[in-house]
């Protein structure tokens, strides 16, 4: 035999003792558990310097990534957000010092544009998915260990021995929304009628209600008296209490997303004011108490010549709140030094009667208004509706 033929033989027989030698390991080894080990980051299994294969079982990297996730647009309390367009920025952090490298998968669920896990990058942009109710949308992400994600640490030569821990994050990070992008409409009506003055009645209940309607469930309202700001329900709301004087409301539906409709047409109502306020100023009136009263009371005369005297005041139409009976007398008012107005109050019991003494179409004047009763029979004025003639549009 030559030196060459030798040498090939020699060859040989070393490699096959190296292979014989990594099969009796890997029959050793392979019966092990490849079990979680602290610390692990690699999961890389052991190879043969000269073979190349795998000898043994790699440890178990068990701590996956976690992840974070913030969107453009943070839903509110009731789930919504008011745009079509949301971006989501994520990231990563890990407990165990792996270094990665680390990737995204991420997934939408509802809507044209659902889609399963797939590998993403932040930030990730969703627009223009049609509006939904809460919670109809979710994005999530989840990091991946993508230097384990393709390994196992079982040798592969044999029979695994133990499930692989995963290699992303077990519980993703997620945001759940709904979508509302068009602003509501809104209704203000208002209960009460006056002939008269239909688009400015005259109100003496003690609450004024009104109606707040949305054409979208569960809005919320915001409302203006004489321009500022009151607040309000829907969709019955009253007006407890209100001053004297001309209101101006207004009202706008805000939906659940936090979209907020135009502010409604005005609706106006009148109040008058209540005598009894007066009655440091008043010479032979007293006050007398009762439910039907406007806010429960009024003022009472039993001789002739008893007076009230009101502060100046612009007056276009003028109105005597008082009750009628058939015992009662009459009264004479006048603005400033113009013509007296009789107001007979005889007549059929009633509470809250309203006598024109001065129609909407007599013309601007300005001075004191002056009540006086006209005999010895008892009198009772309630209230004065005095304001200027500015009306608005019938309606």
């Amino acid at each position: 035999m030559n030196r060459t033929s030798t040498t090939i033989r020699v060859r040989r027989s070393a490699s096959a003792a190296a292979l014989l030698l990594a099969a009796s390991t890997l029959l050793a080894t392979g019966a092990a558990p490849a079990g979680a080990t602290p610390g692990c980051t690699d999961e890389t299994q052991p190879t043969d310097p000269v073979l190349g294969l795998p000898v043994g079982d790699g440890c178990d990297d068990d701590t996956p990534p976690e992840t974070r996730v913030t969107a453009s647009a943070a839903p509110n309390a009731a789930g919504f957000v008011a745009t079509a367009t949301q971006s989501f920025a994520f990231t990563s952090t890990v407990s165990d010092g792996d270094a990665g490298p680390f990737g995204f998968e991420c997934r939408l669920t509802g809507g044209p544009q659902a889609h399963d896990w797939r590998a993403c990058t932040s930030p990730v942009t969703v627009a223009g998915l049609p509006d939904a109710s809460a919670g109809a949308y979710v994005f999530e992400v989840r990091a991946v260990d993508l230097g384990d994600r393709d390994r196992t640490p079982d040798n592969l030569l044999v029979p695994p021995t133990v499930a692989d821990s995963p290699d992303e994050d077990p519980t993703p990070a997620s945001v759940a929304w709904g979508q509302d992008t068009k602003a509501p409409f809104v209704f203000v009506t208002r209960s009460g009628y006056d002939e008269d003055t239909p688009t400015q009645p005259v109100m003496t209940s003690s609450t004024v209600p009104l109606r707040l309607n949305s054409s979208e469930p569960g809005s919320s309202f915001e409302c203006t008296d004489n321009g500022r700001t009151t607040p309000c329900t829907g969709p019955r709301w009253e007006v407890a209490d209100p001053k004297a004087g001309r209101h101006v409301v207004t009202a706008r539906a805000v939906d659940r997303a936090g979209n907020a409709s135009a502010w409604s047409t005005p609706v106006e109502f009148f109040v008058p004011l209540d005598l009894t306020r007066r009655l440091a100023r008043t010479d032979g009136w007293s006050r007398v108490r009762k439910s039907g009263y406007f806010r429960g009371d009024a003022l009472r005369a039993e001789r002739r010549g008893a007076r009230i005297v009101l502060p100046r005041v612009e007056v276009g139409e003028l109105r005597l709140v008082a009750p009628t009976g058939p015992r009662l007398g009459k009264v004479r008012v006048r603005v400033g030094r113009r013509a007296w107005h009789v107001v007979d109050l005889r007549g059929r019991r009633t509470t809250l009667a309203q006598h024109t003494v001065l129609d909407r179409y007599s013309g601007v004047r300005t001075g004191r208004i002056t009540l006086e009763s006209l005999s010895n029979r008892p009198v009772v004025v309630d209230a004065v509706v005095a304001r200027p003639n500015r009306f608005p549009p019938a309606d």
